[in-house]
């Protein structure tokens, strides 16, 4: 590590609040592994609601905006007391052993993610929040590699159909988080900087979901750091960031990093409201200052919305993307109804492994300096990232340690080895290309779907439709759609059509929101001579590719394939 990078971000640490101060930023183990921060300690929650609570406490910490529109808020000591309250019901139900436990949460962005997630900074519990809208068998798969001590639920349903105990389950719909208790906030809950936070789960080309885990002080002092050097965040920030609780950026931007600064975060239970125009514009008229959508909610707002509205207000001043490279058109439209067609998007550029943004336009750039639709320049200088080209695309590698990377992964140490390269990089299987120092992205270099701001992996989806019967062969690919960013499209080697099956099974290990667009029946899947299938040409066919521009097809070992699915795509 360069000793002046090392010096930068000890420097920088003092944003947060330290018990034992950081003497040194990183410390190198074997096989890639590291500690951010070794020896320091940190009081977690005294960062996040402690000091407020002090300072302002009858503040607006968090308003929440249900699906029915119906809109809560909650200062900062109501969000202490239901802290303590949880706390109780916790300590009691772990019998005392809190710090040492595993908490999995199973609610969408609310009041009661937003406080089961507090609770557990304070007390030291390693949890993982998942989306409320996964169906048994993919929460099942998540318990298996997180193996929690307890979970937190907000749907009786799903939960219930799991093969976890359900004497270790705690519905919310039991809990009174309004009700009052006895027990004043102190001081004494210190943990040491590397200590797990939290494990968050994201789909690759494994075949299997990927438990990241986070440490308590490397994430919590990048998000405070990104927060403000892309976002702009302060005290007086009042922030809507639209994300679900089970995806990062419900996390980082929605509630610890709003709250590190003693600002205010808007919760959405379902982004899906702010497309009525009327609500939109009340909601921004509480004196909403940065606004951060999901870019397939900012596609289905330029489709949906009059072409004469805007939504801009004195307050409002910094915009942001997430969970996909949001495209020059939708930036410049974005930007010229919310604020100024000159201001930069927050592009934000990073993934669940990374904490936080990795490159983004800043808050208070132009589009003069940094054009729509670019990944724009590295967090800082410190951030080094492996030299791109202006034409050739090349695989976006980080050259050093950042304090957000991920500590470890569930599942062991050969899926983390993927991560790195021969000399160490860290890997974020992305193409990428460079033009007057902005960086942009061309997307994976892996097989991997982003369906409405979640990732799945291609082989993920595959392994599921195998488990059926008369299914013999079948691939995933993804194509463009104008509104909800990709589309599923299987093909499906069988001796019948099973739509109705594939889609049971489909629903039943992932949801709704990963049905395929259409199911395409072949007679054999395209492969290369070692045997793997060449997706590639799969996706060329349903994008509708010319067949000049399949590319090298040198190695595909059933060329006669090509006219049979041109004929029946």
């Amino acid at each position: 590590m360069n000793k002046n990078t090392d010096k930068y971000w000890i420097e920088n640490s003092k944003i947060l609040s330290w018990r034992i101060k950081p003497k040194k930023f990183y410390k190198k183990l074997k096989n890639n592994y590291f500690k951010i921060f070794p020896g320091a300690k940190i009081n977690a929650y005294e960062n996040i609601i402690g000091k407020n609570l002090k300072s302002f406490p009858s503040k607006k910490s968090i308003i929440v905006i249900k699906k029915n529109k119906e809109i809560s808020s909650y200062s900062y000591k109501e969000i202490d007391e239901m802290v303590n309250f949880l706390s109780l019901r916790l300590i009691s139900k772990l019998k005392q052993k809190p710090f040492n436990s595993k908490i999995l949460i199973h609610a969408s962005s609310g009041i009661e993610s937003a406080i089961s997630m507090l609770t557990c900074l304070k007390l030291g519990i390693f949890f993982c929040v998942i989306y409320k809208d996964l169906e048994a068998e993919a929460i099942n798969k998540r318990i298996k590699l997180f193996k929690p001590n307890l979970i937190l639920s907000t749907d009786r349903n799903k939960i219930f159909k799991t093969n976890f105990n359900k004497k270790d389950i705690l519905l919310f719909e039991n809990i009174n988080l309004r009700k009052k208790t006895k027990i004043k906030y102190h001081n004494d809950y210190i943990y040491e900087a590397n200590k797990d936070f939290f494990a968050l789960f994201t789909s690759g080309s494994t075949g299997a979901p990927k438990g990241v885990v986070h440490s308590i002080g490397g994430f919590l002092f990048y998000t405070k750091y990104t927060s403000k050097s892309q976002f702009g965040m302060n005290k007086n920030s009042i922030v809507l960031t639209a994300s679900d609780a089970g995806w990062l950026n419900g996390h980082n931007y929605a509630l610890f990093g709003p709250l590190s600064f003693g600002a205010t975060t808007i919760l959405v239970e379902d982004p899906m409201v702010l497309l009525d125009e009327k609500f939109l514009k009340k909601i921004l008229n509480m004196k909403v200052s940065i606004l951060y959508l999901p870019v397939t909610l900012i596609r289905v707002m330029k489709s949906l919305f009059n072409k004469k509205s805007k939504f801009q207000t004195k307050h409002l001043k910094t915009l942001g993307s997430m969970g996909e490279h949001i495209a020059p058109s939708i930036a410049r439209w974005f930007s010229s109804i919310f604020t100024s067609e000159n201001n930069c998007i927050v592009n934000a550029y990073y993934q669940t492994e990374n904490g936080g943004i990795i490159s983004s336009p800043k808050f208070d750039d132009k589009t003069k300096k940094i054009p729509h639709g670019s990944a724009g320049r590295p967090v800082n200088k410190h951030i080094k990232i492996l030299k791109l080209d202006k034409l050739k695309k090349k695989e976006f590698k980080i050259k050093n340690i950042w304090p957000g990377c991920m500590k470890r992964l569930l599942n062991g140490n050969k899926m983390w080895s993927n991560y790195w390269d021969k000399k160490g990089y860290f890997r974020m299987f992305d193409l990428a290309t460079i033009k007057n120092e902005n960086i942009f992205i061309h997307g994976r270099n892996d097989d991997v779907i982003n369906l409405r701001g979640k990732r799945i992996g291609c082989e993920e989806i595959e392994s599921i439709i195998l488990q059926l019967n008369n299914v013999n062969e079948c691939s995933a690919v993804a194509k463009d759609n104008d509104i909800e960013g990709s589309e599923i499209h299987l093909f499906v080697v069988s001796m019948k059509k099973m739509d109705k099956q594939i889609n049971k099974q489909i629903f039943k290990n992932f949801g709704t929101y990963a049905l395929p667009k259409k199911i395409h029946y072949v007679r054999e899947l395209p492969k290369t001579k070692s045997g793997k299938i060449m997706r590639r040409l799969l996706r060329n066919i349903i994008d509708g590719t010319h067949r000049s521009n399949y590319g090298d097809l040198s190695t595909l070992k059933n060329r006669h394939l090509i006219d049979d699915f041109l004929k029946g795509s």
